[in-house]
């Protein structure tokens, strides 16, 4: 699910203090407890949240350290495990007297006990928390198994909202009755300053295991547990052993993995492999083993979201894993993924994993690709703005309400990928948001992430009017309904049609975003010139309205309107783009190790230049080798200039790009990159430049409007004319050649970023209009 910066909320709302209590039975050794203490006790967090902990038994191993660290720590001396009427009494005592705004429950008796105690204490921002995969509920206690079933019949009475750590977990919970529009996903964080790459710490560790540095090493970190099939990862490693083409240890670490475990010896001495596995037992120092390991494997049959896996990655060391839990989600692409409780498909994906430790290049260019997924995806600060997020979303919907806002986008995969974190910034600064967007996949998970969602039947085109009517009429009859106080209306249909139902339903504010004007306005053909006429009309008729403000992502788009006196100068606003999260776009360094690669990430249209990359890529291959250009995104068979699948499989044939079909993690992408093109022939401010700029990355793009404002020529990329295949590859070349440039021109790109698009400042300046 996705996630925002913090500074969206400390730029979408004042800045309140507020109180966040968390819940749990016990303070001991476990998982949940070490992500409570570094979501407590890690520096990121806003200082406007101040955080206490209660544990229902006693301070276990982790109470003096969250003190040491600042944090107010409470407990109650229960019986681990019972809980009597005095005990609940004093539970609720306990949390009248702290009188919180937002109680953060962990795990199931916690859930159950601490939700119930916060609402009859009157609290209503109760947020729960899932740590169990919901797999194998045979092997938790009994008492456990209660409270789950009791949890899902109250997790729409209780909880304003549930939290799992895991993907996988939120849906099995869902299956076992837990309320689905009330689940909310937050993957655990990761110090990556104590989980980083160390290669002293890890030849040291070999030393001490007495492993040479030249052995290929593979790691299992976990306990002695029938989920974790220790048995299953033995017999695979026995079957690589026959086929293997140099020798290699795997280490067990872990609690019982020792030679005095006679059941883990009966294992390996069945498979013969005592001089292949080496049981070494628990560690006070995970990063160290995994600096150690040249590849970690998972070998479990069930998980929840396996911590191992990301300290694994993120200190640079690829992972095999079985697919249980989010454990696929996690690698991505960077390592390799098994089914689980299958030797031979274990021991596949290792084999695959070796073959790769064999080559260092490849080694290094996984390694840091790991890296890079989990400081983008999983690091500590992820997790800290999600809760922060949450927290703050949860007491100001129960408390002030600033208004009622209704989003209207076309497509419900653009609203998530373009105005999510707008929609919620305006939630936390107390706005009641109503998303309305056509049918489609999405939908399910803009209800997820706590929007009221209105389909809307819409189509992409305008061939047919009564399909039209329907829209409009749709328009009118939920703004009549819900009445908003600001409608924000964004692409063409919605600007066209929503504007004109809120011309006429006198809206108090409308806002209009303008991203573009789209293809009428960049064909020059006759019917086109006739439409165009017809929807500037419309426009005007939209937009020029006393109480609409319209948002432009570029002067050019802002003049043309202008121009044809669709605007008055006082409505017109301009906003560079839709802002970028600068904590999931990192700047990294640049791959090391060959090929040097190209990107271009965009939808399949004519009119993104997409012919024109292809032909540049065919000039630049043959002139220079060691150079490889990629193409990512999809076709658009809904808009009148998307590629065919006649011209894609004309383009894979000749063999000068690799198209990667559609991406789901540019900055992984970019960072593995070296150079960002996009030859558009016109835009409103292109998302792919504004991130790449972000991730520090070169650009090559296009002198037209759009695109020319989403860079500073010179300084942060260079600029060619439109449809001209020879002078992009001609630009492409002098960075390929100039490394010295390259660098420099991202640099300046990441800057440019932190100065023009940090989406906290698009949120504010977004939010400000709202208010005018």
């Amino acid at each position: 699910m996705a996630s925002v910066t913090s500074a969206v909320q400390r730029a979408a709302r004042p800045v309140v203090p507020i109180k966040v209590l968390h819940i749990i039975s016990g303070l001991g050794q476990g998982g949940a407890e070490a992500v409570l203490f570094r979501l407590t006790t890690s520096p990121g967090m806003d200082p406007a949240v101040q955080q206490e902990v209660l544990s229902m038994t006693d301070e276990g191993v982790y109470g003096e350290r969250m003190r040491a660290a600042g944090i107010r720590v409470h407990t109650l001396g229960m019986q681990s495990g019972k809980m009597g009427w005095r005990d609940f009494q004093a539970l609720r005592r306990r949390i009248e007297f702290i009188a919180p705004d937002v109680v953060q429950t962990w795990m199931y008796h916690a859930n159950l006990a601490g939700g119930l105690a916060a609402r009859l204490c009157g609290i209503r921002a109760v947020a729960w928390g899932i740590r169990n995969a919901g797999t194998n509920l045979s092997l938790i206690s009994r008492s456990a198994r209660l409270t789950l079933r009791l949890g899902a019949w109250l997790s729409g009475l209780l909880p304003a909202v549930t939290v799992s750590c895991a993907e996988d977990a939120a849906q099995r919970h869902i299956a076992l009755g837990y309320r689905r529009d009330r689940m909310q996903v937050i993957a655990n964080g990761y110090d990556l300053s104590r989980f980083s790459p160390d290669p002293d710490a890890g030849l040291a560790q070999r030393r001490r295991w007495n492993v040479d540095s030249s052995m290929t090493l593979l790691a299992c970190v976990a306990r002695w547990d029938p989920l974790k099939d220790h048995a299953n990862l033995i017999r695979a490693l026995a079957r690589v052993r026959g086929t293997a083409q140099r020798p290699f240890r795997c280490a067990l670490v872990g609690r019982g993995m020792t030679p005095e475990n006679a059941e883990l010896m009966a294992l390996i001495r069945a498979e013969g492999m005592e001089d292949w596995v080496l049981p070494l037992g628990p560690t006070d120092d995970v990063a160290a083993v995994m600096n150690a390991a040249d590849i970690h494997v998972l070998s479990s049959r069930a998980e929840g979201f396996p911590n191992v896996v990301a300290e694994a990655m993120a200190c640079g060391t690829p992972c095999v894993v079985t697919d249980v839990g989010d454990a696929a989600l996690i690698v991505g692409d960077t390592g390799w993924v098994a089914a689980p409780e299958s030797a031979e498909a274990l021991a596949d994906a290792v084999r695959h994993a070796l073959a790769v430790a064999r080559d260092p290049l490849e080694l290094r260019a996984r390694a840091a690709a790991a890296r890079t997924r989990v400081q983008s995806r999983f690091g500590l600060h992820v997790m800290q703005e999600a809760y922060d997020r949450l927290w703050r979303g949860l007491p100001m919907r129960r408390q002030t309400r600033t208004g009622r806002l209704l989003m209207v986008v076309n497509n419900p995969a653009f609203f998530l990928s373009h105005r999510l974190p707008l929609a919620q910034g305006a939630q936390a600064a107390g706005y009641e948001v109503h998303v309305a967007t056509m049918a489609g996949p999405a939908v399910e998970q803009i209800r997820q992430l706590g929007f009221v969602h209105h389909a809307i039947p819409m189509s992409r085109s305008g061939r047919r009017p009564w399909e039209e009517v329907r829209t409009v009429w749709a328009l009118y009859r939920l703004m009549r309904r819900l009445r908003p106080d600001v409608a924000h209306l964004v692409t063409i249909k919605p600007v066209l049609y929503g504007g004109l139902v809120a011309r006429w339903l006198k809206v108090p504010r409308v806002v209009a975003a303008v991203s573009g004007l789209g293809f009428v306005f960049v064909d020059d053909g006759q019917a086109t010139r006739r439409l165009r006429r017809l929807v500037t009309m419309l426009y005007r008729l939209a937009l020029r309205q006393p109480r609409a403000r319209v948002i432009f992502q570029n002067a050019a788009d802002r003049d043309v309107l202008l121009e044809q006196d669709v605007v008055l100068p006082e409505q017109a606003r301009l906003i560079r783009g839709s802002g970028v999260d600068l904590a999931a776009y990192v700047a990294v360094d640049e791959p090391e190790t060959p090929p040097l690669t190209v990107v271009m990430a965009a939808r399949l249209l004519r009119d993104k230049g997409v012919q024109e990359y292809i032909e540049a890529a065919a000039q630049v291959r043959s002139r220079i080798d060691g150079i490889r250009f990629v193409l990512a995104g999809s076709p658009d068979p809904g808009n009148p200039a998307s590629v065919d699948a006649a011209m894609l499989a004309a383009w894979n044939a000749a063999g000068h790009v690799d198209y990667m079909g559609e991406c789901n993690d540019v900055a992984a992408l970019y960072a593995q990159s070296h150079i960002v093109v996009l030859p558009s022939w016109r835009e409103g401010l292109p998302r792919s430049l504004v991130e790449a700029a972000a991730c520090g990355r070169a650009v090559v793009t296009t002198d037209v409007p759009g695109c020319r404002d989403a860079i500073e020529p010179g300084e942060t990329g260079l600029l060619v004319p439109a449809r001209d295949a020879g002078a992009l590859a001609q630009a492409i070349l002098q960075l390929t050649e100039d490394s010295a440039l390259r660098h420099r021109l991202g640099r300046a790109g990441r800057e440019l970023a932190e100065r023009e698009f940090d989406i906290d400042c698009v949120v504010q300046a977004h939010l400000d209009i709202y208010a005018e």
